[in-house]
């Protein structure tokens, strides 16, 4: 996903669900023009946050990008059908997916998709330095030209592909057909180069909660619940008319610290903030067992994370002067797992005030750095681009002034590294690096799911998102309807 310069903190759901105990079902079929529509609930917020929340997931639908990523972190092609990396690591030759086009009729060949690349590789950060050159060889292959070999610029070729000048036009099996501030409707894409899909509608509505979107669920209203957040897992899965399907995200909780507040700048205090959390039992209690434990800022799921590397691990130690400290957050939903947070740190003698902050409000005082703690679930996977972004000194998420000549260095291995031998060592002097002066309190690795009506066939690959499928669902008949 191509970085943007706001942060997008993620909107915690508290679902108070229905069960239908005492309540009789029946089906009842949905008018033709409807049997290929699929309906989607959107209940994450009212207001600003829902639109921003729903463009997301247009952008997210209507779009692809030249590669996308196993949850292990190794790419795979996409609208690149293959990419050749030159021996010296100073060359790339894109080869692109033939007779490929935008919604709007323009062709995604290789000239278009040179200036739609330049500027990608621009917003890297400090890996764009490493690009000299992006050029056009012919209508199907492009050149990227290095000053150094640079594999997290590499990764930069994930970012979701849009045509010039256009908003949410991209290359995928749907496209955007209108939108207002009640309902977005999407339509297939009839000439999209994998085979048009059986649905022929995709109808987003936002809800105010997730509470009114799961209802209209049950009354056979909507077909799929965009997303369930933790608190509704196990309350989701018994209903007889959905079937629930999590996964893994490559985003951690995390409390980013401020190393530039004196009370902050020890890395000792840092390793013993890090040592005060039970993150199995943080994962219990703040998670309702949803997660996998943050031992460090790569995903337990990459390649190059051996189990063998250094990691955070519980060893609470009552400080010998007592520390105080204010951590921000941003939406009400994340007062549960800031207070597992407070309680963790209280018993090593850390008194921690919890102040919650509008989002905009937040991110304003983050990007000055008026901000001791601030809690929030931040991508950070699968690759290494996003913590390279967040943790080596000067990049552009680095909001807590952390600065570390060991982890920039290791940062720089794994940007140069020449094999899988290289980046893996690279990959263990990070990770010891960070344990030992921590830029944050690393929680655990987050867990969504979506709700999807039985209508559907969902076609499903294990520890993937079932998005990832959409163009392959296929209604199988009439919806159950809830009395």
């Amino acid at each position: 996903m191509r970085p943007g310069r706001r942060l997008h903190f993620v909107i915690g759901l508290v679902a108070i669900l229905l069960t239908g105990s005492g309540c009789t079902q029946e089906t009842r079929p949905l008018p033709s023009s409807l049997t290929t529509e699929l309906r989607i609930g959107f209940g994450l917020a009212s207001g600003q946050n829902a639109l921003a929340g729903v463009n997301q997931v247009v952008t997210n639908i209507a779009s692809e990008a030249l590669i996308n990523f196993s949850r292990d972190g190794r790419s795979q092609p996409w609208l690149a059908e293959s990419i050749v990396v030159g021996g010296d690591g100073l060359t790339w030759q894109i080869n692109l997916r033939p007779n490929v086009s935008f919604h709007n009729g323009l062709s995604a060949d290789a000239n278009t998709l040179t200036t739609v690349l330049r500027k990608q590789l621009d917003a890297l950060g400090t890996p764009a330095r490493d690009i000299a050159d992006v050029v056009t060889v012919d209508a199907n292959r492009i050149d990227v030209k290095l000053h150094r070999r640079s594999n997290l610029a590499l990764e930069g070729l994930g970012g979701a592909i849009q045509a010039p000048g256009a908003v949410a036009v991209g290359t995928g099996p749907f496209a955007l057909a209108s939108s207002t501030a009640t309902e977005t409707v999407m339509t297939r894409n009839a000439a999209y180069y994998g085979g048009s899909s059986a649905i022929e509608r995709i109808v987003i509505k936002p809800y105010d909660t997730v509470r009114a979107a799961w209802a209209d669920m049950l009354r056979g209203q909507v077909d799929m619940l965009y997303e369930v957040g933790i608190d509704a897992l196990d309350s989701l899965e018994p209903s007889s008319n959905t079937k629930v399907f999590s996964f893994p995200r490559p985003y951690a909780y995390l409390a980013i610290l401020n190393t530039a507040r004196p009370a902050l700048r020890s890395p000792a205090i840092r390793r013993a903030l890090n040592a005060a959390i039970d993150r199995e039992q943080f994962i219990r209690d703040a998670l309702d067992g949803h997660g996998q434990p943050a031992t460090g800022p790569v995903s337990p799921s990459h390649w190059a994370n051996a189990p063998t590397a250094p990691a955070f691990t519980y060893a609470p130690t009552p400080l010998e002067t007592p520390l105080r400290f204010t951590c921000l957050y941003a939406d009400r939903s994340q007062e549960r797992l800031a207070l597992v947070v407070k309680r963790m740190l209280e018993a090593i003698g850390v008194t921690v005030t919890l102040e919650l902050v509008p989002s905009d409000d937040a991110l304003g005082r983050v990007q000055r750095g008026d901000f001791d703690a601030v809690l929030f679930d931040t991508i950070q996977g699968p690759g290494l681009l996003r913590p390279y972004w967040f943790w080596r000194t000067g990049e552009q998420f680095n909001w807590g002034h952390y600065s570390n000549t060991a982890v920039d260095a290791a940062f720089d291995d794994i940007r140069g590294a020449a094999d899988d031998a290289a980046y893996r060592r690279a990959v263990e002097s990070l990770l010891g690096a960070i344990v030992d002066d921590p830029p944050a309190i690393f929680l655990a690795w987050s867990e969504r799911a979506r709700a999807v009506s039985t209508r559907f066939d969902v076609p499903v690959q294990p520890g993937r998102d079932i998005l990832g499928t959409l163009r392959l669902w296929k209604p199988l008949g009439s919806p159950p309807t809830q009395h």
